[in-house]
């Protein structure tokens, strides 16, 4: 146990402010997390694999994601390449924040590595950017400068962090994040209240040894303004739905020894945060005999690139595993969203079809007599069909079979119990379906 007089440094922080429903902090306690896990664990024995139809094959990508080339992270391709292996992507794509001493592009991970496509990009300015060549001589300028740039390049633009841009409106972008670790992040008052006293994290740091993927993920909610502005930007012209891991692996802690009888703690990046009389913390961390001045004695990673990359990812459907067969998919709009830490959504399937021909995701398809969307998943599910913005048909099951009568922007989001309560775990990009002559149905 912590002494008391520190242990109530944060509990005062925390509690003293309001509850918001099953927010992080709430389902941050051993019950909660164990019946998590074993939802989780019960979703993978049941999950019934699911043969794609059509051509293309299936990969797992995470966008917005950063190296030690951004100032805000320390962490190493070969940790990124591990982690990525792990939890089973494919397509990594990087989002450094630029600066002076180094090109994002020509000194970016780029190409294969240990059987992981690297794709270098920047958030900058308010977007995702992946041009396909340098910028840095001529990147100066707005947002939709940028996006002009990069586009008229053949690149590829999201916006990003959209809670700080609901009312941004820039032409010929690629997409939108639909879905940010970090904006769902910033959403939990209490979690952040205690996470800025390091103790804290020293007393809760047994249930993310514990619970590592279960507490990482504690803090993911259903993402309303997100999606509901990501609706009237379809309205307005197609935009690819991706989500972003924002991962940089820069939360945590570790303890170091001073001197004897002393101890620094650290952030995620090796700043100190505070310094204490070793005695204080000794039932959270033991000092060995033999530990020396520098010695660490205790580290931990909240946000480590397993959990962030295994917690959401943006699912492509592609010709092939290389970069032009991605930029051809998010061009499309051939591509889902999965909470994967829930359950593998490899498989899921949504299209549109009309007598023997079948329409992925972000196609463009003629309303016919006979027009159905067709749906299937790996586990049952809750599946709400969104038309333009609203609820049009609802069902638990899974698969989803609609016979389509009017034209609209259509899309589906299916969701999970777990441990009790509703959890997000897969958002389509739509189908534009309109009036035949309105414009081309290309399957």
């Amino acid at each position: 146990m912590l002494k008391p007089h520190l242990a109530g440094m944060f509990l005062a922080a925390a509690c003293a402010l309001p509850l918001r429903g099953e927010d992080a902090w709430g389902r941050l306690t051993a019950a909660k997390l164990e019946a998590v896990h074993q939802a989780v664990v019960k979703f993978q024995a049941e999950r019934n694999p699911i043969e794609r139809l059509g051509p293309l094959k299936e990969y797992r990508a995470n966008l917005h994601v950063h190296s030690a080339l951004s100032h805000d992270s320390r962490g190493t391709i070969d940790e990124i390449v591990a982690a990525a292996k792990t939890v089973g992507t494919h397509v990594v794509m990087f989002t450094e924040h630029p600066a002076a001493h180094y090109d994002f592009f020509a000194d970016g991970h780029q190409g294969m590595k240990d059987g992981i496509l690297l794709v270098p990009g920047a958030e900058t300015k308010g977007l995702l950017a992946f041009p396909r060549q340098s910028i840095r001589e001529s990147a100066e300028g707005t947002a939709q400068q940028l996006a002009d740039l990069v586009r008229g390049a053949k690149g590829l633009t999201f916006l990003s962090h959209l809670e700080e841009r609901m009312d941004w409106e820039l032409r010929d972008l690629t997409g939108v994040e639909i879905y940010n670790t970090h904006a769902d992040f910033k959403d939990e008052k209490r979690m952040l209240a205690a996470m800025r006293n390091p103790l804290w994290l020293l007393s809760t740091a047994g249930l993310f040894r514990k619970y590592p993927q279960e507490a990482f993920s504690a803090l993911q909610h259903h993402p309303s303004d997100y999606l509901r502005r990501w609706d009237e930007l379809c309205a307005i012209a197609p935009h690819t739905g991706v989500s972003a891991n924002d991962a940089h692996q820069n939360v945590g802690l570790t303890v170091r020894l001073t001197e004897p009888g002393r101890a620094r703690i650290e952030d995620g990046a090796g700043e100190k945060l505070l310094e204490v009389a070793a005695a204080e913390i000794a039932d959270v961390v033991p000092i060995p005999a033999d530990a020396r001045p520098g010695s660490v004695l205790y580290q931990f990673r909240l946000d480590s690139y397993e959990n962030s990359l295994r917690h959401v990812a943006t699912h492509l459907l592609l010709t092939e595993l290389s970069q032009p067969a991605v930029w051809e998919a998010l061009e499309q709009g051939r591509a889902f969203v999965a909470f994967d830490w829930i359950a593998d959504a490899t498989g899921f399937q949504f299209a549109a079809i009309s007598g023997t021909a079948r329409y992925e995701m972000g196609s463009r398809v003629a309303l016919a007599a006979d027009l159905r969307l067709e749906g299937q998943s790996p586990l049952p599910a809750r599946w709400r069909l969104i038309k333009s913005g609203k609820l049009h048909t609802q069902t638990a099951s899974s698969v989803l079979d609609v016979r389509i009568t009017e034209p609209g922007i259509y899309r589906v989001e299916l969701s999970l119990d777990v441990a009790g309560e509703e959890r997000p775990w897969i958002l389509s990009n739509p189908l534009y379906v309109v009036r035949e002559g309105e414009a081309p149905a290309e399957p």
